[in-house]
């Protein structure tokens, strides 16, 4: 008889769908009903899931996170530095749940668990800036303001919608940071008001590049620049050039890399996967090529 695969369930208690104890227990009964040996940690304060994969995870076959966006970066943080990596699980418990659409998983505790426990193994690139990592996105500018001044129980009813309306409030009051960027050997200079570095499809609910399957290990960025335009009546064609991943807008074009660097005028604001990163002026962007493996 095999040994029973054990699994580290992680848990961030004020995620969204992590307050409903239901959907938790639900997602252990399936756990318990494939015979795998469970210990649970719930984190307590942030970087929690980061300090505690690295001191434990080596000891699991499986870890399995339950969380937003931002604990998962905490997770492949750690889980990238082990020698020994386990396969990695994954319910989507926030409120874009961004990197799980990538792998369509369900954002039904109950049903994400039975993908652990029943999916398929494959694996996924990851970004990196300086000597920090991020799952699907590094943006700079304009999309770090929206991103965190938009009300979160208005990103609860209304979903991506809550985005766009910040960002029609904050465009006219908003400056550009003049950029010099070199993508894959390209030097560009431009003023910019915000910039994306996407590893696979989809951003803050919208999928901004050509859906793919393996547009998450494909071993290449996507690149999106928008550039300021001193003329508001010209501002529609943000929305249009974003939403429309085939194409180069107006003002805004797309590029697909494995090495950026990144030098502005002043430093900027950065989020990764959604949570705040450090202002910096300077930046060093790469693909790190099926750096790790999710059950999906």
């Amino acid at each position: 008889m095999d040994e029973r695969k054990k699994l580290l369930f992680i848990i961030n208690p004020v995620s969204g769908k992590n307050r409903s104890k239901g959907q938790i227990l639900d997602a252990l009964d399936q756990f318990s009903k494939h015979d795998l040996f469970v210990e649970t940690y719930i984190t307590q304060a942030p970087m929690d899931a980061y300090d505690y994969i690295l001191k434990y995870a080596e000891n699991y076959d499986i870890v399995v996170i339950s969380g937003g966006d931002g604990t998962l970066n905490e997770a492949t943080n750690a889980l990238i530095q082990l020698e020994k990596k386990p396969l990695l699980g994954y319910l989507p418990s926030g409120t874009m749940n961004d990197f799980g659409a990538n792998f369509n998983l369900s954002t039904n505790l109950e049903e994400a668990a039975k993908t652990v426990c029943e999916g398929k193994v494959d694996v996924f690139d990851l970004g990196k800036i300086n000597h920090q990592y991020f799952n699907y996105v590094a943006g700079f500018g304009m999309i770090c303001e929206v991103s965190f001044e938009t009300d979160q129980e208005l990103k609860h009813v209304l979903g991506n919608l809550a985005y766009v309306i910040k960002a029609v409030s904050l465009l006219p009051n908003l400056k550009p940071y003049h950029v010099k960027m070199n993508i894959d050997g390209q030097e560009i200079e431009k003023d910019l008001m915000f910039g994306l570095i996407i590893n696979g499809v989809r951003v803050s609910g919208f999928d901004l590049v050509e859906k793919s399957d393996d547009a998450m290990k494909d071993g290449t960025l996507n690149v999106i620049l928008v550039e300021h335009t001193p003329n508001l009546l010209e501002l529609y064609n943000y929305p249009v050039g974003l939403l429309n991943p085939s194409v180069n807008g107006k003002y805004v074009t797309r590029y697909q890399a494995k090495h950026i660097t990144i030098e502005a005028d002043e430093p900027m604001k950065w989020t990764l996967d959604g949570e705040k990163g450090k202002e910096r002026d300077k930046a060093e962007i790469q693909v790190v090529p099926r750096a790790l493996k999710i059950i999906c």
